[in-house]
C-alpha cells in the first residue's frame, strides 16, 4: 500500500474513530494505533502540493574577485557601523573597488549594511540583492555589469548605470542613442528621466532639436528646465533666447584707455542683489548662456570678451562659470591665469554637479587651475581643502597634493594640531596619489589619533586595494 492509499483509506476512517473496514493486514499493522502511526510516518514523506504560481529570481552572477583578506580587515574597522561622517571614503572606497574590479566577501555585507544601502548601485550584483532582500519582487531592481548592457537589456538596469550606457552610446552613435531613449522614455520616473536628459550634453547635434522641444511639456519641472538648456545650446540655434537677453541687458560696452581705447565691458547687478547673493544671482543668470552665444551676440571672440573684463570681478566669474559649463578648460586657465587670482572664492558655495560631464582628467585640470593652492594664505580657512576633495572627487595630480600640503592654511594648522579638523583629514587621504602617501602619513602621524584614525586607515585600505593581482 503506497503512502497515498494510507492518507486516503485509512487516515480519514482513523481520524473518525471508526474501526470497521480498516485494512489493517494490508499495511502490516496490528492495531488502529500502529495504522495511525505509520500513516503518521507515511505522511512525512508525502510532498506538499504544487503551487498555482511562484516566483523564480534571477541567479546573481558575480564576475568581479573577491577583495583579499587584509584589505576587508581594514574596511571593517574602517567602515562597520553607521558613521555617516565618511561619506567622502566611501565614495573613493566604492571607486577603488569598481577600477579594481574586486568585491565584497559576502560574509561582510550584514556588517557592513549601512554602507551597502548607500552604495548598492555601484557594489554589484550581491550587494544590490542583498539590500533589497526586503523590498516587494516587484520593486527590486535589476543589476547589469557595464560589460553586459546592450540594447536590448539596458533599460532593465538602475537609474545611474542606465544614464551611463546611454552617454557611451552617444559617443559612439548619438541618433542610435537617442532612439533608445525615446523608446523607453514613458517608463522612467523623473529622477532617471533627468539623468538620462544629462547624458544629452556631449555631442548635440540639429537632431536632437525635436526630441528636446517635446520636453517642453514634460510633467517634471527639472526635465523641462535641462531640456530648455540644453536646446539653447545646440549649434544653430535661432530661436529666442531669453537666458542671453537678460545676460546682454546687464552687460556694459565702453571704452577704456587714456591714449589707445580699447573696449570693455562691466557687469551692473540689480538692486536687489547683496553681496551674499552675488555668485547664486550669477550662476542662475548666465548658466544657461553659452560663452560662443555670448560671444557672437557682443560681436566678440572669446579671449576679447575675457581681455574686455580684465578689472571687472563679477564679470570674470560669470566668465569663468561659462568658460567651466562649456568645458573650455583653455578659457578658464587664462581667466584664472592673469585676472581672477582668487578664483575658488567663487566656488565655494556653488553646487558641484556643473562637473558632473567632466572626465577625470578634465576635472582634475579644472581643479587645478581653479583652486590654486599656492595662492591661499593664511586667512583662507582650512575647509578650503574639504571644498577642493569635494569638487575634485578623486585623487590630486602630484601637483596639485604637493601644492597642498606646502599650502599656508595646512602648514599653520600642522604647527598646531588641535586646529585641525577630522573631515580635513580625510579630505587630504582621499586626494592623496598614491606616490604621496608616505608623505601623507607622516604628517597624519602629528594629529591625534581620533582626527587622522580614519585617514590612515584608509590610505592602508588603498594600498591594499591596489597591491591586489599585482
Amino acid at each position: 500500500m503506497t503512502a497515498r492509499n494510507v492518507k486516503n483509506a485509512i487516515l480519514p476512517k482513523l481520524l473518525a474513530g471508526s474501526r470497521d473496514g480498516l485494512p489493517l493486514d494490508a499495511i502490516g499493522a496490528t492495531d488502529p494505533l500502529q495504522a495511525l502511526t505509520l500513516a503518521g510516518q507515511a505522511l512525512r514523506f508525502d510532498r506538499p502540493a504544487q503551487p498555482s504560481q511562484f516566483q523564480i529570481d534571477d541567479p546573481i552572477l558575480e564576475t568581479a574577485e573577491i577583495m583579499p583578506d587584509q584589505a576587508r580587515k581594514l574596511l571593517l574597522r574602517l567602515l562597520s557601523g553607521k558613521n555617516q561622517t565618511l561619506a567622502q571614503l566611501s565614495s573613493a572606497i566604492v571607486r577603488k573597488l569598481a577600477e579594481r574590479k574586486l568585491r565584497l566577501h559576502p560574509f561582510d555585507l550584514p556588517k557592513l549594511e549601512f554602507f551597502v544601502r548607500a552604495n548598492a548601485e555601484s557594489l554589484g550584483a550581491e550587494a544590490l540583492a542583498f539590500s533589497e532582500r526586503e523590498t516587494p519582487v516587484a520593486q527590486k531592481q535589476s543589476y547589469f555589469a557595464a560589460d553586459r548592457l546592450n540594447d536590448e537589456n539596458w533599460m532593465l538596469a538602475t537609474p545611474a548605470v542606465k544614464a551611463g550606457y546611454i552617454g557611451g552610446r552617444r559617443a559612439s552613435d548619438p541618433d542610435a542613442a537617442r532612439a533608445l531613449v525615446e523608446a523607453a522614455w514613458s517608463s522612467e520616473n523623473a529622477d532617471s528621466r533627468v539623468r538620462l536628459l544629462g547624458a544629452f550634453r556631449e555631442h548635440l547635434s540639429e537632431a536632437d532639436a525635436p526630441f528636446l522641444a517635446g520636453l517642453e511639456k514634460d510633467r517634471a519641472p527639472r526635465v523641462r528646465e535641462l531640456a530648455h538648456k540644453l536646446h539653447l545650446r545646440l549649434p544653430g540655434f535661432n530661436g529666442d533666447n531669453p537666458a542671453l537677453r537678460n545676460a546682454l541687458e546687464r552687460i556694459k560696452v565702453g571704452k577704456a584707455g587714456l591714449v589707445f581705447k580699447k573696449t570693455a565691458l562691466s557687469l551692473e547687478l540689480p538692486a536687489t542683489v547683496k553681496s551674499h547673493g552675488t555668485i547664486a544671482w550669477l550662476s542662475e543668470t548666465f548658466s544657461s548662456v553659452g560663452l560662443e552665444s555670448l560671444a557672437d551676440a557682443l560681436s566678440m571672440s572669446v579671449e576679447a570678451i575675457v581681455a574686455a573684463a580684465e578689472k571687472q570681478s563679477t564679470l570674470l566669474v560669470a566668465l569663468l562659470l561659462m568658460a567651466t559649463q562649456d568645458k573650455r578648460l583653455d578659457v578658464v586657465k587664462t581667466i584664472t591665469d592673469r585676472h581672477l587670482l582668487d578664483s575658488w572664492e567663487a566656488f565655494s558655495h556653488i553646487d558641484a554637479d556643473i562637473l558632473a560631464d567632466y572626465n577625470p582628467d578634465m576635472l582634475q585640470r579644472w581643479v587645478e587651475y581653479v583652486f590654486r593652492p599656492n595662492r591661499w594664505t593664511a586667512d583662507t580657512s582650512a575647509w578650503m581643502i574639504h571644498r577642493t576633495a569635494q569638487w575634485l572627487d578623486g585623487e590630486a595630480t602630484e601637483n596639485l597634493f604637493k601644492n597642498i600640503l606646502q599650502s599656508t592654511p595646512w602648514q599653520s594648522r600642522l604647527k598646531d594640531p588641535a586646529r585641525i579638523d577630522a573631515h580635513v583629514a580625510d579630505s587630504m587621504a582621499v586626494m592623496c596619489p598614491p606616490s604621496l602617501r608616505v608623505t601623507l602619513r607622516s604628517e597624519l602621524a602629528a594629529l591625534e589619533p581620533a582626527k587622522s584614525g580614519n585617514a590612515t586607515l584608509f590610505l592602508d585600505l588603498m594600498d591594499s586595494l591596489e597591491t591586489a593581482h599585482a
